[in-house]
Parts: structure tokens; sequence; C-alpha cells
């Protein structure tokens, strides 16, 4: 097989998303209502981070207003607050002339790797946006399973739980035909056809194909 082929297994990228009408439906219930709650659960690696990323790219063209926060990233209470001030300021016209403080657009806060934050407060932080009447904020939430001590302090919320599964064979098969053409390849080439086929029959994650694909070469 021909060197360069580079699937980079390891890098979620929104370009290749599977679970395109899942998300739609998260940013039109965040369009249509207020203080929506979702979270999206599913294995490592069965593309929660991309499903959040297609959302932060795709969600100002419904005019929704995205912030995506990685939990890994040692995510701090101020730097969230600080940064949801600001993203959500009204402009200088509105705040003068229509006594507006926050953007009239709704508002989707994306929390990716949940688990990973031990400051209760900072969900608490988030509740009290979801209260406030002056801007209209949702949150979607990602981890591998329901976090225990963060659903309790949603225990007053309606969440709705979008668990994450492998895609129809077609869906996969075509998506995985596009990595290859952006890695270098051409159609399914150099793999073909059967052997990528045979791979994710043999995988129950998505990361988890495209790891087997990058150790064929």
């Amino acid at each position: 097989m021909p060197e360069g082929i580079f699937l980079n297994p390891n890098e979620p990228n929104p370009s290749f998303m599977v679970y395109k009408e899942e998300a739609r439906k998260v940013i039109l219930k965040t369009l249509g209502g207020k203080s929506e709650c979702f979270w999206i659960l599913g294995k490592a690696g069965i593309g929660k981070t991309t499903f959040l990323l297609w959302i932060e790219r795709f969600a100002p063209l419904y005019k929704v207003k995205p912030i995506y926060f990685h939990a890994g990233e040692n995510l701090k209470l101020e730097d969230m607050k600080n940064r949801i001030e600001e993203e959500t300021k009204a402009s200088l016209f509105s705040r003068i002339f229509r006594r507006r403080k926050y953007i009239e657009k709704p508002v989707l806060i994306l929390i990716d790797d949940v688990e990973n934050i031990d400051d209760e407060s900072i969900f608490k932080y988030i509740i009290s946006r979801l209260d406030d009447e002056e801007i209209n904020i949702s949150v979607a939430l990602a981890s591998v399973d329901i976090v225990k001590k963060i659903e309790e302090i949603f225990k007053e919320r309606d969440i709705e739980k979008i668990y994450l599964e492998m895609p129809p064979m077609d869906i996969l098969m075509e998506m995985i035909r596009k990595r290859i053409e952006a890695g270098g390849g051409e159609d399914f080439q150099p793999f073909g056809k059967q052997l990528v086929k045979d791979i994710i029959e043999s995988s129950s994650t998505i990361r988890e194909v495209l790891i087997k694909l990058q150790e064929a070469i």
C-alpha cells in the first residue's frame, strides 16, 4: 500500500459527521424552545465530540449561538462565566437603545467529557443561566455514561438523552470513503471496499474502524 495515507483517527472532524439528523434535532429544539437540556451518550470513540463540533459549526446557520467547552482542558468556572458573558453580550445598539443585556438569539452551551468535571459549581452556574429570563440558553452535555452526581444537580430538569450507536453500514461506508479520499486515497483504495466493510463489521466504534485501517497501511 502506498505511504502517506493518514486517516487521523484520534482527531474529531465535523466534516465527517454521521449523526447529522440527530444533531439537527438538537439545534431545532434549541431554536424552538427555552432552557432545553440534552445529554449525548455513547462509547469512547463513537463520535460524541464530532457531534458537538458539528453543532458548533452549523448552529449559526440556524440563528443559534453555540459555545463549546471541553472538560478535559482544565475547565474553570470563572473562565466559563467570562466567556459566556462575553459571547452573549448584546450589541452596543441593543444595550443603549433596547435596554437589552444579552443577545436575542438562542444560545446552546456544549460541554464535552463532562465526567471530567469535579467542580459542581460549574453545573450550578449553568442552571442559573437556564433560569435567567433575560436570555434563552440551552445546554448539551456529552459523556460515555450518565454521571450520577451531575444528574442529581439537574434532577428538576427534563433531560433528553441521545444515545449514539454505530450507524448503518451504508452511512459508515460513505463516510470512510470520504475520509480515505481526504487522507490521500482514491475511493476505497488503497484498502479495497471489502476490507473496509470487514473492518466495520468487526468494530464497535468509529475510532476503532479508523485505527484498524490506519494500522493496515
